[in-house]
């Protein structure tokens, strides 16, 4: 599989979507930054994690993207000829996906880190608190790539992997939107219904960007937990499925 990640990772490198996709958050921090600083003086922290907001919807972007650009090249089919197993070429992919993720994470971050660190208070919350929001920030960034890459791979079509990748994103954004704002609100929700309610804000990799940006980590262990269930039920899923996929 080593070959084919060094392939990959080449082709990560050369690929503009991906650079610009980097671009994207960067400017999305920086807008953040910038406009919350004309309202007044807040802690730098409050606005370190801003580009979770959109990060979701730009995973989706590069995903399908990347993904499809394989199939329209060709690229996946002519991995097989020359021998590859189809699970190391699901994985490799996989993997370059984890990677250019993080880069985009790691973006966000030090562009808001720079920016909050010239404009803004020192941070409110303890080191620990802001460390274990932006784990499961990033934790559920490999869920969004798990999920597309699933997606990609069983799409021959870019056309169709962008739209149902792209749609995807902003239903869960809508979803996790809807929930988190009505939990937050006191009285709005209760019992059996509230618990679904957060239960299911918990398990959208959407909802536990919401609550990590905000450093709402009450539930920590089980976002955690549901993240890394995605990614792996979503890549047993996939390899499963593209096995049995015709590529002629």
């Amino acid at each position: 599989m080593g070959k084919l990640l060094s392939a990959n990772f080449q082709r990560l490198w050369l690929n503009g979507t991906f650079w610009v996709t980097v671009l994207v958050i960067i400017g999305l921090e920086s807008t953040f930054c910038l406009k919350l600083d004309d309202q007044g003086s807040y802690p730098a922290d409050m606005l370190l994690l801003f580009f979770f907001q959109m990060i979701g919807v730009v995973i989706a972007v590069f995903s399908s993207l990347f993904n499809g650009t394989e199939y329209q090249d060709g690229t996946i089919r002519n991995k097989l000829v020359v021998g590859h197993k189809r699970s190391h070429v699901y994985f490799a992919n996989l993997v370059t996906g984890f990677a250019a993720v993080t880069i985009l994470f790691l973006a966000g971050v030090i562009t808001g880190s720079v920016l909050g660190g010239l404009l803004y208070e020192p941070v409110q919350n303890e080191l620990g608190t802001i460390v274990l929001a932006g784990g499961i920030g990033w934790l559920a960034c490999l869920a969004f790539t798990a999920l597309f890459n699933l997606v990609g791979m069983l799409s021959a079509s870019k056309a169709t992997t962008a739209v149902i990748c792209i749609l995807s994103a902003f239903i869960l954004m809508f979803y996790s939107l809807s929930h988190y704002q009505q939990l937050i609100r006191p009285g709005v929700v209760t019992g059996t219904k509230r618990a679904t309610y957060q239960f299911l804000l918990d398990l959208n990799p959407n909802g536990q960007l919401l609550q990590a940006m905000s450093y709402d980590v009450d539930a920590a262990g089980r976002m955690i937990l549901f993240s890394s269930a995605v990614v792996v039920l979503c890549s047993v899923i996939g390899v499963f499925f593209f096995r049995k996929k015709d590529l002629k």
